[in-house]
């Protein structure tokens, strides 16, 4: 029987009938016969007595989730074996592809004999040898194979791509999935670098499998040269831990390490460190002794159900600048936290208990509080008959000290806002704000006896805010005029001496707080007195998405005395000049600045500059801020600094990194730390190297340069700086 056509429906389909019901005792014998088989090609012939298929051209032949295309192909029933030739090609269910001019198959093109095979892997990457074997779709056995996950050159694809293994004997272990070489040898742009007896590594499908690491090579100028090999093991699909011996040769030995593990209702990351390493005197130099230092940061999150979750994070170090010293955590605080938090509606509830370690000099231990409990409770309403929409926001607040002042607090806050939008376009928003407090407290600052106090507190606020925007259109623009004005009326006083302030300590006047009724973040200071806050804010909006706003405010206190401390800029009845300017002419582009002006002389009291651009092949992030010496600042002095990144593509394969930290305060000008990198990046090779300097010291942290570099291969591995 012979039909041609470049499509035969009629006989593909009784085919695949006649092949899907074979005789059942051929079908007892050959249990892949219960798979049918589809064939189309232009040309079919069928020998019922031989029970052999043959096609010929644009041959394409699926037999469960395979498929073979090839110019010619042979199916014997009987024997289920397919012999393919010219232009073959086997599209595997894993995503795979092979390629050759000749093979021979069986069991739903499982098993068989390939020659001269071609494979393009599920990632792109590629394997070849002169001849292999397929085993039951668990292994190809290649003789004399080659892998490489590295495009080919496309002006001249017989180029040698930039690494490839070569071996004598390479196996896919479809079922282990590794690439195993036997006397096998890497080869870069065709040279040979490396041989090795024998090697494997995870094939494209592997995310997690246990193993050595890219190892951590380095070199220091305090620390000297550094060493680490990391091994990661899996205990399963949700459990996985990682362990890193680092030797620092002028310092000593770090072990550090990462356990994770999910849950159906969370997950845990533990991260620990132990060191044996020099220790050092207050001086910061070294002592000739050796000692056990060490950290810990885990963290946990679980939910108990739709609305309630909790978690853990524990952050500790046995010396405060070990972190810092070698390298294992920049944090000035670590914070540790246990919680439990609920979602519901518009409501919110958590329960917390915090501890803080703090690393800065200037910190005492027995100055740093332990906050438990710490409960909180949010509600916001919904819109009232009038459009008023109130909230409560309540707390409860237990705060203890080795040396200092305790604290217990119970708060409650109520508010309410009502916006409205007159006929013509004003917008008016009427808001008030009631806060009752109780506190107990003991060793109060300046309280000689260190008697206990109990004080309350119930400090009302109301507000109006009226704003005006008109709007002039102009071509592809719209640009707006808005004046705005505040009146906040509140009672004199509010902070009473019996009151410890833990909350509120830092504070900025600017121009996100003008217009708010209590301008502290926290509840332990309240914004006393009745001032009148005004404003101008204008802007060009562009129909492209691209904008210009600038506003300058000022506030007045005609009631009462000031809650702020002297250098805040609202110490005084009128207060300093605050202003911001945004600029977003396009989405890649980004400028802000922030001010605060002496209300007498105009004098720069805190100046922020922010400028951001981002383009496919270049991006650069500028941050600068400039503090008076009279601004309020914890710190003493004029303060200035600049951070400045730079990240350029170079070209496809190359890009370049430069970032500064850059103090510009009058007498102590200096660099705090710099880093330039340069990295090349492709499919299957990364190469990089980083230049660090910091000139930050702090006891037994020296000014430090640092060489690190990269050099990552695909699948195998390479070598990482720390």
């Amino acid at each position: 029987m012979r039909r041609t056509g470049a499509t035969l429906l009629g006989p593909l389909i009784g085919l695949a009938l006649l092949f899907a019901s074979a005789p059942p005792a051929a079908a007892q014998d050959v249990d892949v016969q219960n798979t049918p088989v589809l064939l189309q090609a232009d040309e079919l012939t069928y020998n019922e007595n031989l029970g052999v298929v043959t096609a010929r051209g644009s041959v394409e032949m699926s037999q469960g989730p395979r498929i073979l295309m090839a110019d010619t192909v042979t199916y014997n029933q009987k024997a289920n074996t397919v012999v393919a030739s010219g232009n073959v090609s086997l599209m595997e269910p894993t995503g795979e592809v092979l390629f050759t001019d000749y093979a021979e198959l069986h069991d739903e093109l499982k098993t068989g004999f390939i020659e001269n095979l071609r494979a393009l892997l599920s990632d792109g990457s590629r394997l070849a040898a002169n001849r292999a074997r397929r085993t039951a779709g668990q292994q190809k056995i290649m003789d004399h194979g080659v892998f490489s996950p590295c495009n080919l050159c496309k002006e001249d694809p017989s180029r040698a791509p930039l690494w490839q293994i070569k071996a004598v004997k390479v196996v896919h272990d479809e079922v282990a999935k590794d690439i195993i070489y036997e006397d096998a040898t890497l080869e870069m742009f065709g040279v040979p670098v490396m041989y090795t007896p024998y090697m494997r590594h995870p094939d494209p499908t592997v995310d997690r499998r246990s193993g050595l690491l890219a190892p951590t090579l380095g070199y220091s100028g305090d620390l000297g040269a550094i060493v680490g090999q990391p091994y990661y093991y899996v205990f399963n699909a949700s459990q996985d831990v990682t362990i890193e011996p680092l030797v620092y040769s002028a310092e000593g030995q770090v072990l550090r390490g990462e356990y994770r593990q999910r849950f159906s209702n969370g997950v845990i990351d533990l991260k620990a460190t132990g060191a044996y390493v020099d220790q050092h005197d207050s001086n910061g130099d070294e002592n000739g002794e050796q000692g056990i230092e060490g950290s810990a940061d885990f963290e946990g999150r679980f939910a108990l159900d739709r609305t309630w979750r909790a978690g853990f994070d524990f952050e500790q170090s046995s010396d405060r600048t070990y972190l810092k010293r070698f390298r294992l955590g920049h944090q000035d605080v670590l914070t540790s936290r246990l919680y439990t938090e609920g979602f519901r509606g518009r409501n919110y509830a958590a329960l917390n208990a915090y501890k803080w370690q703090d690393l800065r000099a200037s910190s005492d231990p027995d100055d740093t509080p332990l906050v438990m409990p710490f409960a909180e409770y949010s509600f916001v309403a919904e819109p009232g008959r009038i459009g008023g929409r109130s909230s409560i926001d309540a707390s409860l607040m237990s705060l203890t000290r080795e040396r200092g002042t305790d604290s217990r607090r119970a708060s409650l806050v109520h508010g309410w806002k009502l916006p409205y939008t007159t006929a013509n376009g004003q917008m008016l928003t009427v808001e008030s704000r009631v806060q009752g407090d109780g506190y107990y407290t003991s060793d109060l600052e300046g309280d000689v006896d260190g008697s206990n106090e109990t004080t309350g507190r119930l400090f009302p606020q109301m507000g109006v805010k009226w704003q005006y925007p008109w709007a002039r259109r102009s071509g592809t623009y719209t640009q707006v005029f808005e004046p705005i004005v505040g009146v906040v009326g509140a009672p004199n006083g509010g902070n009473p001496d019996e009151i410890s302030n833990e909350d509120s300590r830092s504070f900025e006047f600017d121009t996100t707080n003008l217009f708010r009724l209590n301008r502290y973040e926290g509840v332990d200071r309240v914004t006393s007195g009745s001032r009148i806050d005004y404003a101008l804010r204008t802007g060009v909006y562009g129909d492209g998405g691209g904008s210009t706003e600038f506003l300058v405010g000022q506030s007045y206190r005609f009631y009462g005395n000031s809650a702020f401390e002297p250098g805040t800029g609202l110490d005084e009845d009128l207060s300093d000049i605050v202003g911001a300017v945004t600029v977003r002419p396009r989405d890649q582009f980004d400028l802000s600045y922030r001010f605060r002006l002496d209300k007498e002389t105009g004098a720069i009291r805190r100046n922020e500059f922010g400028f951001g651009y981002h383009h496919p092949r270049f991006a650069t992030l500028i941050d600068y801020i400039a503090i008076d010496d009279a601004a309020g600042s914890d710190l003493t002095g004029d303060q200035e600094q600049i951070e400045a990144t730079f990240n350029i593509v170079l070209s496809q394969h190359w890009s370049t990194l430069v970032n500064v930290v850059h103090d510009l305060s009058d007498g102590d000008s200096r660099l705090l730390r710099g880093r330039a990198g340069l990295t090349y990046t492709d499919e299957c090779l990364t190469l990089g190297v980083d230049f660090e300097r910091s000139d930050i010291e702090d006891e037994d942290i020296e000014a430090d340069t640092r060489v690190m570099f990269r050099i990552v291969f695909k699948y195998l591995g390479g070598v990482e700086s720390q």
